[in-house]
Parts: C-alpha cells; sequence; structure tokens
C-alpha cells in the first residue's frame, strides 16, 4: 500500500451515484465533454493544426491569467482557480486527458508566475494566440469548431442564451479538447504501446471523482483553508503549510519616520487623558467617540497619518488591498497593573499570552490593531512571540499586528519605573485590509470585529473588578478562555487547524485514508525546504511550531502503521534489529536537538535570529549531518519490518527522498541570495519592519571536518 493509492481503502461513500452532480451542467451547458468531443475531434485532424493547439491555447490563457493576477497581485489565485477548474473536471474526463490537462495547467500557472506581464501585453497575447489559431485552420483548410454553432464564429443575436452555452462550454472544455484530439491523433496512437493507451482512456477512479461529488462541501472549505494563508502581498503564493510564512508584525515611528511629525497631536491626547485621572490600580478606557474638540482632531491626524499608511503599504499593495479606518474599535487605553495576586480579574488578560479576537478563520482579510505610544514608557513591554518581536512602546512608537491572529503580551518590570512616566497611556487604533476584489467579505469582517470588540468590552469592564459570584465567574471565563486561545494558536494554529479540517474532509469524502496520511507526512518537509530557501520575513514561531505540529502527526501515523494497525489485524512480527535501529535513530536525534539547541535546529541562525555556534558535542563533529543520518537511519528501521514493508512499501522511501533532498540542500548551501548578503548589519528600516536578514555568510572553511560541526547548518531536525 502507498500514500497515492486511492483504491486502497474502502468507503463508505464509494456506493454513491458518480453522475449527482448532473445538475451543474445541465444548467451551464448543453453537453457534456464526451458529447462535444468528437465533434470538436471533426476539425481537428490534421497533426500541425492539433499541435499548434497546444501552443496558441495555453498562450492565451496565460494572457488571460497574467490579467488576473496583475488584478489581484497573487500568482496564488490563479493556482487556486486551476485547482477549482481541476477539480470539476474529474468527472468528465479519462486519466489521460485529465493528466494532460494537468501538465498544461501547470505550465500556464508556472509560465504566468514567471513572466509577470503588464495588462498590454496580456491582451495582446490573447489576441494574437486566438488570431494565430485561426490562420492555422485557414493554413490547414480545416473549419473552426467555433463556427459550427455560429455563422463563422460571429455571436447568434437571434438565440443569445444557446449561442452563450455552447460558447462557455467551448471555453470550459478547450484544454481537455486539445488533449483528446492529440492523443487520438493516427501518429500518437502509433507511438504509444497498447497497455499504455488503455490506461489513458481509462476513467479516473471513483474516489478523486468523489470530489466533484462533495465540491459543494470541500470548495467553500478550501476557499476558507487558501485564505488563511494568503493575508497579504508578502504571503500571496503561500497556499499550504508547506509553504514559507512570513510574519505580520510591522513598527513605525509617528514621530520620527518621514511625514509630517504627530508629537504635538499625541501630547494633545496624552494631556486630555490625564486630566480625566485614571485609575492607578486597574487599566482605563476611553473609546474615540468620547473626544471632541481639538483633541478629537489630534486623534483624527494620528489614525490618519502618513507614516502608519507606509508602513501597511509595505505588506498590503495599495493597488490591491484597501485599507478602511474601523472607527467603532479606536480607544485610548492606560496599562493597569499585573494584579495576578489578586482575585481573578479581566486586567490578567494583558499580562498572559493571548489573541485579541476569535474571528481569524475569516479568509483573506485582516484587522489590524495598532499600539501606539505617547509618553516616555521604560517599564512596559510588548512581546509577540511568534513573529519573534518585542517592544517599548515608547512616544510615536506603532507597533502593529493582526488582532485576530497574532499571539502577544506584556511584561511590566518595576525596576525602570524611575526612568518611566508615571502613566503608560496608547492609541488603539484599528484598519481592515481586504482584497478590492473582495469587497463585500471586507465590510463583514470590519463589522463583524466591531460588535465583537463592542461586547467583549462590556464583559471585560464587568469584571475588571469582580464583586458577585457570577461576575467572578465571568472573569474566570476570560482568563480561562484566553489562554484556551493562546494554546490553540500556539501549539497547532488556526491555519494549521483549518488545513487539517480540509484535508480529513477530502479523506472522509472520498473514503481513502492515505490522502489524510501523504498530505500530514511530508509537509515539514516542504516547509524545511523552502524556509531554508527564502530565509528573510520568516515568521520563526508559527515555523517552528507548524513543522513540530506536522512532524508529531506523520511520526504518530509511522508507530501506528508500524504497532497498533498490525498488532490488531494479527499480522505484527517482532524484529529486533527493526526496533533497535528505530530506537537508536531517534536517540542520536534527540541529543544532536540537545546538543544546539530548538531554536538552532529550526534555522534560527540561517534566518539571522541568532548568531552561529560551534558545538562539538556528541553526535557533532563524529559523523556528518547527525540529525538528518541518524533519522533516516530510524526510517530504515520501519522498512527493515516485513509487516511495514509489506503493507506500505513506498512510505519510507518518499520520507528518506526528502531529507536527502534538504540534506543536499544544506550541504551545497542551496539558498537565495540577496543583494546586501554581506553586510554585516541589517538597515534600519528591515529591523524596523522585523524582516530579518538571511545569516552573513561564514568563512569559508577548507576543512569539510570543521564545516559539518558547525550547528547553524547540517543538522535537522528535531
Amino acid at each position: 500500500m502507498s500514500f497515492f493509492d486511492v483504491n486502497a481503502t474502502d468507503s463508505p461513500h464509494s456506493s454513491m451515484d458518480l453522475d449527482e452532480p448532473q445538475f451543474f451542467t445541465q444548467a451551464m451547458f448543453k453537453y457534456t465533454f464526451n458529447d462535444i468531443a468528437p465533434k470538436f475531434n471533426e476539425y481537428h485532424q490534421d497533426p500541425v493544426n492539433v499541435m499548434m493547439h497546444l501552443i496558441t491555447t495555453p498562450l492565451g490563457i496565460i494572457g488571460a491569467l497574467s490579467i488576473l493576477r496583475y488584478i489581484t497581485r497573487s500568482s496564488g489565485m490563479g493556482a487556486f482557480v486551476f485547482f477549482l477548474y481541476l477539480v470539476s473536471l474529474l468527472p468528465a474526463l479519462s486519466t489521460g486527458i485529465f493528466l494532460g490537462t494537468l501538465v498544461i495547467c501547470f505550465i500556464i500557472v508556472e509560465s504566468t508566475r514567471k513572466l509577470k506581464l503588464s495588462p498590454l501585453p496580456s491582451i495582446a497575447l490573447v489576441v494574437s494566440s486566438y488570431a494565430i489559431q485561426d490562420l492555422v485552420h485557414l493554413a490547414t483548410n480545416e473549419p473552426t469548431f467555433q463556427g459550427s454553432y455560429s455563422a463563422g464564429g460571429h455571436v447568434d443575436l437571434s438565440d443569445p442564451l444557446s449561442w452563450s452555452k455552447l460558447f462557455f462550454e467551448h471555453v470550459y472544455y478547450l484544454i481537455p479538447l486539445c488533449v483528446h484530439s492529440a492523443i487520438s491523433l493516427e501518429v500518437i496512437q502509433g507511438i504509444l504501446p497498447v497497455a499504455f493507451s488503455s490506461i489513458l482512456v481509462a476513467p479516473l477512479p471513483g474516489p478523486l471523482q468523489q470530489l466533484r461529488i462533495c465540491a459543494k462541501y470541500l470548495l467553500p472549505l478550501s476557499c476558507v483553508a487558501y485564505g488563511s494563508y494568503c493575508l497579504d502581498s508578502k504571503n500571496s503564493f503561500c497556499f499550504f503549510p508547506g509553504t514559507p510564512y512570513f510574519h505580520r508584525v510591522l513598527q513605525c515611528n509617528m514621530v520620527t519616520d518621514s511625514g509630517k511629525s504627530m508629537k504635538k497631536a499625541l501630547s494633545a491626547v496624552r494631556d486630555w487623558t490625564m486630566a480625566q485621572n485614571p485609575s492607578p490600580t486597574s487599566s482605563s478606557h476611553w473609546w474615540y467617540g468620547d473626544l471632541s474638540g481639538k483633541e478629537k482632531e489630534a486623534f483624527d491626524a494620528c489614525t490618519n497619518c502618513t507614516q502608519i499608511t507606509n508602513m501597511f503599504r509595505e505588506l498590503f499593495s495599495e493597488r490591491h488591498y484597501a485599507m478602511d479606518i474601523v472607527t467603532g474599535m479606536n480607544e485610548i487605553y492606560v496599562t493597569g497593573p499585573a494584579r495576578f495576586d489578586q482575585v481573578a480579574n479581566s486586567d490578567n488578560v494583558f499580562y498572559t499570552r493571548h489573541v485579541d479576537g476569535p474571528l481569524g478563520f475569516i479568509p483573506f482579510v485582516s484587522v489590524y490593531r495598532c499600539i501606539v505610544g505617547m509618553d516616555k514608557n521604560e517599564m512596559i513591554t510588548t512581546h509577540f512571540p511568534l513573529s519573534g518581536v518585542e517592544q517599548n512602546a515608547c512616544e510615536g512608537d506603532v507597533l502593529a499586528f493582526d488582532f485576530n491572529r497574532e499571539v502577544h503580551y506584556i511584561t511590566r518590570d518595576d525596576s525602570k519605573q524611575a526612568e518611566s512616566d508615571d502613566f503608560r497611556v496608547v492609541l488603539k487604533l484599528h484598519y481592515c485590509l481586504y482584497p478590492r476584489i473582495m469587497y463585500p467579505l471586507g465590510k463583514l469582517m470590519h463589522f463583524l470585529n466591531v460588535k465583537y470588540n463592542q461586547l467583549f468590552r462590556a464583559l471585560f469592564l464587568t469584571t475588571i473588578n469582580p464583586q458577585t459570584t457570577y461576575q467572578h465567574f465571568l472573569a474566570w471565563n476570560v482568563n480561562s478562555n484566553t489562554k484556551l486561545f493562546d494554546a490553540l494558536e500556539t501549539y497547532i494554529g488556526a491555519r494549521s487547524l483549518i488545513y487539517l479540517a480540509m484535508v480529513s474532509a477530502v479523506s472522509y469524502f472520498t473514503g481513502v485514508y492515505n490522502v489524510f496520511f501523504a498530505f500530514t507526512s511530508v509537509v515539514h518537509y516542504m516547509r524545511y525546504i523552502t524556509t531554508f530557501y527564502i530565509r528573510r520575513g520568516i515568521d520563526f514561531g508559527s515555523f517552528k511550531r507548524d513543522v513540530l505540529l506536522f512532524k508529531s502527526l506523520a511520526l504518530a501515523q509511522l508507530f501506528y502503521h508500524y504497532f497498533v494497525g498490525p498488532i490488531r489485524a494479527g499480522t505484527f512480527q517482532l524484529d529486533i534489529i527493526s526496533l533497535s535501529m528505530i530506537g537508536s535513530g531517534y536517540a542520536v536525534s534527540v541529543m544532536a536537538t540537545n546538543a544546539i539547541g530548538m531554536d538552532r535546529t529550526y534555522f534560527a541562525a540561517e534566518l539571522g535570529i541568532v548568531e552561529p555556534k560551534w558545538v562539538d558535542q556528541f553526535p557533532y563533529g563524529y559523523f556528518p549531518h547527525p540529525m538528518i543520518v541518524s533519522q533516516i537511519w530510524a526510517l530504515l528501521g520501519f522498512m527493515k519490518a516485513d509487516h511495514f514493508r509489506h503493507d506500505w512499501p513506498y512510505v519510507i522511501p518518499v520520507h528518506v527522498a526528502f531529507y536527502l533532498v534538504h540534506m543536499l540542500q544544506e550541504q551545497f548551501d542551496v539558498y537565495r541570495h540577496y543583494p546586501d548578503d554581506n553586510i554585516k548589519v541589517a538597515s534600519s528600516t528591515s529591523m524596523k519592519h522585523g524582516y530579518y536578514r538571511s545569516r552573513a555568510a561564514l568563512v569559508k572553511e577548507g576543512n569539510t571536518g570543521d564545516k559539518r560541526r558547525r550547528s547553524s547548518s547540517h543538522k535537522n531536525k528535531a
């Protein structure tokens, strides 16, 4: 049994009618693919014409997809559109036509991503490919298929609805029709072996066709999963947990950065706040609506300042992302003491790791909270543990983070009280950022966050100094849920949870467990390879969290199929050598992790977060790449057992292949080089925005024995 044996598991859904979604074809099309393909072939008999179609059709679609890419500024959007397209074709095509369509779609998406055409060349490509296609028909003396359902290919104004259906199905099926015509050519049929031809004409496996039948469940879940990763311009091609994820905490200063200084405006708002006599024993809050006159104007000036706009445009393209001020959430906040020595209260939340909002499951859209310092504050530090950012928000400092997705907390250092102002006063400004083409979703996110924030503020004020039993219960509930949401985001991550839900749903509806096994077993390898290559701007905390999660899932499934499954089935065979290989391999891996530490195990040195370090502790210095080699040894231990090798013959080779690719990547330092790689210190701008530079090139050692002992590389994974 292998990852990809889709017929390996019987499905409770396998008896479902594979023709179930006919409502789609009946509503949109006049004919099915099997109806239209023979007719299309009648107009494409000449090999030159057919082969030219395999060139001009992809070129025209590249032009159309380039326009979509320009509008959305996202290659990922085009990839997602083609994913939906391929899913929709599943029940309609044979294996050979589907594979050919898949290859062409991949070439189209990759070409679009590499070419990055502007609108005019894109339009020219669409028009020229259409014109060349017609010229080829003239040259080969074959009429066009479009001309068969309208006079000379023109729009049939006498029956526009019927013509529209025919034209739409022509365009919809165009790529598989071209593949079908190519496969049907006598010259191609004469080359292909008979056995191979029979595979090409065979229908796709039933479990794959189930994906189309269950599309009404899977497609919305797929949109949510994709949109949970693709949240901004830098993460536009981040579509699943195996791709690099760039951190999203932003910083600027509205007093010292370029643009009109907001020093006077901040001073005016702070003076008003102090006139309200804030409590020294608890936090204090005032809504934006409580202000009036010059203080309100000063607040507005800070909200609309150039520095904040420029900061957000570093991450969200102005052309493609709208940026709305969320006035209903804006406020002035005065930090209170931790009060952990008192009964449970809502002020404890600020000093506890937490995520502010619960709406991170809404895809594509972000609501950002900006903490704006207004005074000299050395005592209170804001920490973002996953992004690796920590900062005292002093006068003009802006810390911007995703209200619904970023874990953070504050700490207090009373030893710095003498050098700080009496109160730490900050503005909390809020902005909703969403793709312009998703205006309704952006407005929905805006509305829901305002309502949630208002309801939570009412609950917060009720529990800030709880008196009654009910208030104590509410305070306990606030703090308990805070810890629960933090644990979810810290150890699993909402994005990973949604991805796992999607993969589980696909596995359930197809009835094939191997889908879940495959799509959760190699994710961490892909994340290693891509993150090691990219290096800059990586969200280090979520990188560690995700690879640990998916590696744990992969190992748990390996151990299940080695021990639990065979024991239940009565096929388990005790193999001392196999168990010894597994035990010794993972023992050495644990020792390697202990020798260099968890952060360096996961590229902290390569990402520029910590300094490279020399390590001579076993197993480093005794054999090359001890962490990878030890884990390959352990994996081969699984393969050594007859019962495991019989049930899962291809699983271990896939694992080992990924490890070897990554080991070669480390050995030969295969990573993206940047123009400033030789600069030892990152620029203030890159540090300010937290986009960690890649490590400066270390001195090249001539001694390969020394090189293999360097813990900043050649070591992974724990």
